[in-house]
């Protein structure tokens, strides 16, 4: 006889098991007729510094977090507490572990994906490690317990080679449908900062109310719809395009507000640096600054240093967006400010605080340790006002779709042949390319 769902509700497949475990959560039905919905709860990995809980606060709840970084360590359990962090390689997590919950999230290491990187791809040793956070996902999905929601987070280096196909092909393996969007931090903050969001969903759940049939709208960038061409039927067959509306303006202050005037960890250059910057620039750029500091406004400019025909150029800009937030590492370098009042023209490192600032996160957020260590959390983080934007418009209400799914008995998923077929594909893949990675 059919298992039959009672208004109790711990993650998607542990109650279709009928599972009473450690999370379970009741559903208070009203005499109105709404329901009192419970908070979800979700695993973070590859947590660093915590932003996307800043960012799913207060809707969600962590019931466990990962890194394997000590300094990250240091900065999640200033802010968050040590009881649901674990230190150390997600490869010796073992899934019997993990408490049983509505969402996964992992923004795994992008460096090997990153356009400023080595572009190695998804075969070599850090962004490779994806692989080991869906081995626990299979397992999890074997014993019945795999969260009903997936969400992946990179660069949109990950949308080139056969990178997408396979990530696609293993959240196939786990029978979900799945849809990805790319999402500019610049949409809510002064960073340009684009992203690859890939949100997944148990295949039985109803969501149509949160898609559209054709990809539409600045959330659907050019190179996400020509890797979505490149995918095989069978996997375009679980997609979604996902509906999400930026703001028509980008809802911040000027950049201008987000500056500190009196740094804290990181000194102004000498009046000498200042001026050997600017004469790095092109009459171009340096018309750029000659024009703001006749306004005899302050203003804020991010400048960068970049090879220019064999020589090395430094590039301002004064547009109220800064450039991408990125670590120390790989080809890429920590931001400098240039400050204009006037005649007076000072330049600096952009400070943590700024940066925390840029990410979306209050002053209130805790950045312990060094200088070094605090700009490479928030250069390896995810914007929280994106965060909080994806959850507010898919996120959330995906969530309650799981949760109105479970109410009632759901079918037998139909094809398991093609769950097989994407199963082998996956962990062929994930054998072949493990075996690439540098060891």
């Amino acid at each position: 006889m059919p298992t039959q769902f009672r208004l109790t509700f711990r993650s998607f497949v542990a109650s279709e098991r009928n599972d009473v475990g450690n999370v379970e959560r009741e559903l208070a039905c009203k005499g109105d007729g709404e329901t009192d919905l419970p908070t979800p709860t979700f695993l973070e990995f590859f947590a660093g510094a915590g932003l996307v809980r800043q960012g799913l606060l207060p809707v969600w709840r962590c019931l466990w977090a990962n890194d394997i970084d000590p300094s990250k360590e240091r900065i999640y359990t200033a802010n968050f507490g040590k009881s649901e962090f674990r230190c150390g390689d997600i490869a010796e997590v073992n899934a019997k572990a993990l408490p049983a919950a509505d969402m996964a999230w992992a923004s795994f290491p992008c460096q090997d994906l990153s356009l400023a990187g080595w572009q190695r791809g998804m075969s070599a040793g850090r962004s490779g490690t994806f692989w080991a956070f869906w081995r626990l996902m299979r397992d999890l999905h074997d014993a019945g317990r795999r969260p009903p929601m997936i969400v992946i987070e990179n660069v949109t280096g990950l949308l080139y080679g056969d990178n997408f196909t396979g990530l696609c092909e293993s959240l196939a393996a786990l029978d979900m449908n799945f849809g990805a969007m790319v999402l500019d931090a610049k949409w809510f903050l002064p960073q340009s900062r684009p992203r690859v969001f890939i949100v997944a969903v148990d295949r039985r759940v109803e969501c149509e109310d949160l898609a559209e049939e054709l990809p539409f709208g600045p959330h659907i960038s050019k190179s996400l719809v020509r890797a979505w061409r490149a995918l095989p039927k069978s996997v375009k067959d679980r997609w979604e395009w996902w509906r999400f509306e930026p703001p028509i303006r980008r809802r911040s202050q000027p950049v201008e507000t987000f500056i500190e005037l009196n740094p804290d960890r990181v000194e102004w250059n000498t009046v000498a640096q200042t001026k050997r910057l600017l004469g790095m620039m092109s009459d171009l750029n340096r018309s750029k600054v000659k024009e703001v500091s006749e306004s005899e406004k302050l203003r804020v400019g991010f400048l960068y240093k970049r090879m220019r025909e064999g020589q090395q150029r430094a590039e301002v800009r004064f547009d109220g967006v800064a450039g991408c937030l990125r670590t120390p590492g790989g080809g890429s370098s920590r931001q400098t400010i240039l400050v204009v009042e006037g005649k007076k023209i000072r330049s600096r490192l952009l400070s943590p605080r700024e940066a925390a600032r840029l990410m979306g996160l209050p002053d209130e957020f805790q950045l312990p340790g060094t200088y070094n260590e605090a700009y490479k959390a928030m250069g390896d983080g995810v914007a929280r006002s994106v965060v909080t934007a994806l959850n507010d418009q898919l996120l959330g209400p995906l969530s309650r779709a799981v949760v109105a799914s479970g109410r009632t008995r759901l079918p037998e998923i139909e094809n398991r042949g093609d769950h097989s077929t994407f199963r082998t594909s996956t962990e062929s893949r994930a054998a072949t390319w493990a075996a690439r990675a540098p060891r």
